[in-house]
């Protein structure tokens, strides 16, 4: 199960000629924000391979900021976002001041911040005391992870009164903030877009006291995993990024893995390999996981079994009742998330917990409109679990990489017609391309142009198809 850290790198490389992130808000308002004229100077979200780099920034800046006393890491093809906002819901909720740190966005690059405090001020590097907080806090941030690590005191200390039980996306203004705090280092500059928002990320979490961080599309050498997890949460992995990770779900599986930390929750997996390349890391952390762990100890796994997800639900009717109307992968991302919250001593009350409010995970946005942001074989088996018997219009298109056949021959059963949006984006398939895939499949096809209201439709696919279709239709998104 070794990884190839230089196949890695060709396979990225390979495909960053055809790959360029570029997002619609950031042209519109690069006069006003020099950190979205920054990113839009990265150009791609995945940038040239470089699998010291981020190593090596976070190093240099590390001594100029201080880490939240508690940090959740979040890994796994499928379920990240919502199983973060899950944990980030029931930790405000008991008063705790978090930042939900997810990726990519829909419209605004600011909706991958997600908090419920006020941005402490970052002092400039030359400043007196170059650290973004007190050495007090630093201190007290110290000792919590003491705790964290004997796991004999009390996890969760007195709620914070002024964090309220739900958040909010971030503003332009404290990004812009955070930027110029970045800017100040020369170092910075070499990030790419991704480790960028990663660092963008650790700024604003100055004040926080957890920092619930979603990782890329990597593993070990994410930009992510250069901090020191106190839990590591490993969501469902399986197919995706192929062109980048692997092609076969070992090779994708093993990288990312090998970022667990010295305590790992692993989610019902549907590939039984992933379960036991867990079991073989976890084993020898000190030679094949990240450099942080080097440790003279194995790392700790808990694993989730399909069992705990139904009995979580027969044994809390506020629970049931929460859940009720949510898709099933969003129910096993809760339970998950709950087991995430127990690890902290976090029990949630669900009778008041916050409603879920992050978009376009199987989002009804109007009585005859299904929204998802699935774009791989098995979010298109958790759409076809959700529709059942009917037949839909599936508005749709992909980026040229996706298992498109693979994921229409799944939808096929429920395909009443495919309607294509067509969506400004360099990766983005020929239309040629996907009309002959639906032909081949006997998939009926057109082109999109509006909404029927007496015809029920599911738009699925990446992040730029849910905009486009959003930007198009006008439909509104809480």
């Amino acid at each position: 199960m070794k990884s190839d850290s230089g196949t890695f790198s060709q396979n990225l490389q390979n495909a960053q000629t055809s790959q360029n992130a570029q997002t619609s808000q950031i042209s519109q308002n690069l006069q006003t924000f020099s950190y979205l004229a920054f990113l839009e100077s990265k150009g791609a979200e995945y940038a040239p391979f470089d699998p010291t780099r981020a190593r090596r920034i976070y190093d240099l800046l590390k001594p100029h900021i201080t880490l939240p006393a508690r940090i959740i890491h979040l890994i796994g093809t499928n379920g990240k976002g919502s199983t973060g906002r899950f944990i980030t819901l029931g930790l405000m909720q008991k008063g705790a001041k978090v930042l939900h740190f997810t990726s990519p966005h829909i419209f605004h690059f600011r909706e991958r911040f997600y908090k419920n405090y006020a941005l402490e001020t970052p002092r400039a590097p030359n400043a007196p005391e170059s650290k973004l907080e007190s050495k007090s806090a630093q201190n007290e941030a110290q000792i919590t992870r003491a705790k964290l690590e004997s796991k004999t005191a009390p996890i969760h200390t007195t709620p914070t009164p002024a964090a309220p039980d739900s958040g909010a996306i971030t503003s332009d203004d404290e990004l812009e903030r955070a930027h110029r705090f970045l800017q100040k280092f020369d170092f910075i500059k070499e990030a790419s877009y991704f480790e960028y928002a990663t660092f963008l990320a650790l700024v604003l979490a100055q004040g926080s006291e957890y920092f619930v961080c979603e990782a890329g599309l990597g593993g070990e050498y994410d930009s992510t995993s250069v901090l020191e997890s106190d839990l590591s949460v490993f969501t469902p992995i399986s197919y995706d990024h192929q062109e980048m990770l692997g092609e076969r779900i070992e090779d994708i599986a093993t990288t990312k893995l090998k970022a667990m930390g010295a305590h790992n929750l692993i989610a019902p997996q549907r590939f039984p390999e992933v379960m036991q390349i867990a079991q073989n890391i976890a084993k020898n952390t000190t030679q094949d996981a990240k450099q942080n762990l080097a440790k003279n100890r194995p790392a700790h796994l808990t694993f989730i079994t399909p069992n705990d997800i139904e009995s979580a639900y027969k044994n809390d009717k506020n629970m049931r009742a929460y859940a009720k109307n949510m898709a099933h992968f969003l129910q096993e991302n809760l339970v998950v998330a709950t087991r995430a919250l127990a690890f902290f001593g976090v029990a949630v009350d669900f009778a008041h917990l916050a409603r879920f409010d992050l978009p376009g995970r199987a989002q009804r946005i109007a009585p005859n409109i299904l929204l998802d942001v699935g774009h791989n074989v098995d979010g298109a088996r958790c759409i076809l679990k959700i529709i059942g018997e009917k037949r839909i219009k599936l508005v749709y298109n992909a980026f040229f990489q996706k298992d498109v056949r693979n994921i229409l021959s799944i939808l096929k059963p429920i395909i009443s017609e495919l309607l294509i949006i067509p969506v400004s984006h360099p990766r983005i398939m020929p239309k040629q391309e996907l009309v002959s895939i639906c032909e081949e499949l006997g998939i009926k096809h057109g082109e999109f142009s509006h909404i029927q209201d007496d015809s029920e439709y599911v738009v699925f696919g990446s992040f730029s198809v849910a905009e486009t279709f959003l930007e198009n239709t006008k439909c509104k998104i809480d």
